[in-house]
């Protein structure tokens, strides 16, 4: 049913790494705040140098003026009659990654702890996340440990240069007709270039599609989260005294995607002060008398961490602020978690909005109708409501906002999430905003059965049965979907998405690849 390429697996795993590393080195993070598209140039230095790339291999490679390069292989040997199938990547990455000239690696990996050169916080083995043990045996390849490094989806992208180069040099494999798409600016969800991209592959008569940006190995997605965003001002409000020290703080939590929030360990630093002074209440929820929060700003390229200025009337109120922080940081060291003090000052005013914005949080965590509320206590299709950033609110003075994420795959329960911000906030006398992020897929890919069966049969030829799983996230697939062309997502193989901690192997890439290789000789086929 299926033929091999002519390739042995470690020469996939090898040309697979190369890709990764090549990709990698290329910074194409996106950036909300530019209206360019692609967003930065990054992305555009990235997008050329893959068409050069599919171009050298003989594959008709066009980039349109959003970014998107979309790349052509004409069906070959008995699969001629099969439908149009788009394979699709995205190329940029998350505020906050770092490109790197290449990866780091733990040959033979035996589960013990990682070697990140840069991070010895760092504790990733197999006995700390079990769910590293499929990568057991394997050449692991990560980063230095300071920041992501984009494997989230530049490792999609490698496994999808790995097939078209399969392709190219086994001209026996047959398939379908094949649209290859590497997209820019997903993560900012930037829809202008989707929609274009989704009518340039309905115009190409492509019937269904598959993104490559999923998270475990093997994984098949055919749902994923309805999203919200909530975003609660609170204004700076009057000088309410003075107290005679300031002590700032560079607070680090634990990074992790939501999808993986669960499993690994996820902190933020907001919730992280929120936990410490509710320990330095004097009881009944009060603030503590003598330690005020009165900046913040949570790191805009890791959402994790934080710069935090607090009034202190004195050393001992100082010396009891830094241990609570502390004590909850200890927790979570292992996964990188600390703090640091940055300055000590003298007196200092005391404004109340930084404080009033963690009381709405700390109030938002005690009393919600909706269980789990924070995205490291929700796994499976459980959702959650994270309050994930506190920052200074743009032209306000001293004014701040909260950032509320909210997800989850009941409709109903999203509502109620989003209900909940703005009790939230009518509890301290403001006013939420609220809108919708994204919706499931899952309705309107329930008529395509076949998108699962063909990527379950590719996998079981290789002696792999897939896991069908839902996305604790999203693909910004609708588009795609609205012009009728239905669009699964497939696993890429790693741990820790968007975090230091991310690590993939060069034998996953060869077995992604394989199953690419088996997907496409069956994917399109008129018996389904």
């Amino acid at each position: 049913m299926f033929t091999s390429p002519r390739e042995t697996f470690d020469q996939l795993a090898t040309l697979g790494t190369a890709y990764l590393e090549r990709l990698i080195a290329i910074d194409s993070q996106s950036d909300e705040r530019s209206p360019a598209s692609p967003s930065t140039e990054g992305q555009l230095i990235l997008v050329r140098d893959l068409q050069g790339l599919l171009q050298s291999l003989g594959i008709d490679a066009e980039v349109d003026g959003m970014g998107n390069l979309v790349a052509l292989l004409p069906a070959r040997g008995a699969s001629v009659a099969q439908v149009p199938v788009a394979l699709m990547v995205h190329i940029d990455t998350a505020r906050g990654t770092a490109a790197v000239p290449s990866l780091c690696r733990a040959p033979e990996w035996d589960g013990g702890r990682v070697n990140y050169p840069a991070n010895s916080r760092l504790e990733v083995s197999v006995e700390r996340y079990p769910v590293t043990r499929c990568f057991l045996g394997d050449d692991v390849l990560h980063g230095p440990g300071e920041r992501p490094v984009g494997l989230d989806d530049k490792l999609g992208a490698a496994e999808l240069l790995s097939l078209a180069t399969v392709l190219v040099q086994n001209p026996e494999l047959p398939h379908g007709p094949l649209v290859l798409v590497f997209r820019p600016d997903e993560e900012i969800g930037r829809m202008a270039a989707v929609e274009e991209l989704a009518d340039r592959l309905k115009a190409l008569g492509v019937r269904y599609g598959y993104t490559i940006d999923g998270l475990l190995p093997f994984e098949i997605n055919v749902s994923n989260f309805n999203a919200a965003h909530g975003l609660i001002r609170v204004p700076r409000g009057p000088a309410l005294g003075e107290l005679p020290r300031s002590v700032t703080v560079r607070l680090d939590g634990a990074k992790s995607h939501g999808a993986t929030a669960k499993a690994e360990g996820y902190l933020n630093a907001t919730t992280l002060v929120v936990r410490a002074l509710e320990r330095l209440s004097p009881g009944a929820g009060a603030p503590h008398p003598g330690i005020v929060p009165v900046a913040f700003e949570t790191d805009t390229t890791s959402e994790t961490s934080a710069v935090v200025r607090f009034a202190v009337s004195g050393r001992a109120a100082e010396d009891a602020l830094l241990a609570a922080l502390g004590a909850e940081v200890a927790p979570h060291a292992w996964r990188g978690a600390g703090v640091e003090v940055l300055e000590v000052g003298g007196p200092t005013p005391v404004f109340d909005a930084v404080g009033r914005a963690l009381a709405v949080i700390s109030w938002h965590h005690r009393n919600s109708p909706v269980q789990p509320v924070l995205s490291e206590d929700s796994d499976g299709t459980q959702g959650y409501s994270n309050a994930y950033a506190v920052r200074p609110q743009a032209g306000s003075g001293d004014g701040v906002e909260v950032a509320f994420r909210l997800r989850d795959f009941d409709p109903a329960l999203l509502a109620s999430r989003k209900a909940h911000v703005a009790a939230a906030a009518a509890a301290a006398g403001l006013t939420a905003e609220l809108h919708e992020h994204y919706i499931d897929m899952g309705p309107a890919l329930a008529p395509f059965p076949e998108l699962v069966e063909w990527a379950r049969l590719a996998a079981a030829a290789d002696g792999v049965t897939p896991d069908i799983l839902p996305i604790r996230g999203g693909t910004g697939v609708d588009p795609f979907l609205e012009r009728g062309i239905p669009v699964a997502n497939l696993g890429t193989g790693y741990f820790a998405p968007e975090s230091e901690k991310e690590l993939t192997s060069c034998q996953n890439i060869a077995r992604h690849t394989r199953w690419l290789v088996n997907l496409v000789q069956v994917a399109g086929r008129p018996a389904f």
